[in-house]
């Protein structure tokens, strides 16, 4: 999980990922077995205490967001945690699906969108198996995706998202 670890924090500075490196660490030795990756989605977002609106663009609120994390059919959810992920990583403009409001349409569809977006600004989103009905993605730079892929399969936990 460390390479992966790394291939995520790469775009950051190094306090920040000193900073996350070590919520993650902390995370993984007090899960419980079959956690780890609600360890990790918990370290990678720096969720805040109060939910004012537009919180996810505040770093004062939030100072990172870098894992999506959406129930199967929780589409409307997507746009705001891109644009957390957005603003985490410096990528200019904001996500605005179009999908979202388009008749049937699903979260897979707005997920494809999002990554989509995402490779604009440099980066993809890494699906990862949840082993539930939730969708989980995390943004690594183009020029890793492949490394991020191969260790994301190393795991157990590579999925595309669709």
């Amino acid at each position: 999980m460390d390479e992966l670890l790394a291939l995520i924090l790469e775009p950051l500075d190094a306090e920040r990922m000193a900073e996350i490196a070590g919520r993650v660490r902390r995370g993984r030795q007090e899960a419980l077995e079959g956690e780890e990756l609600d360890a990790l989605r918990a370290a990678l977002q720096d969720a805040p205490d109060e939910y004012a609106d537009g919180w996810w663009l505040d770093p004062a609120r939030s100072r990172f967001w870098l894992c999506l994390c959406v129930d199967w059919k929780a589409s409307d959810e997507v746009e705001w945690q891109v644009q957390g992920m957005a603003r985490t990583l410096g990528l200019p403009g904001g996500f605005r699906s179009v999908a979202m409001s388009q008749p049937g349409s699903q979260t897979p569809d707005v997920l494809r969108e999002a990554a989509t977006w995402m490779q604009g600004g440099g980066f993809d989103l890494l699906g990862l198996e949840t082993g539930s009905d939730a969708y989980m993605a995390l943004p690594i730079r183009l020029d890793s995706l492949e490394r991020a892929r191969q260790e994301a399969e190393r795991l157990g936990l590579d999925a595309p998202l669709s």
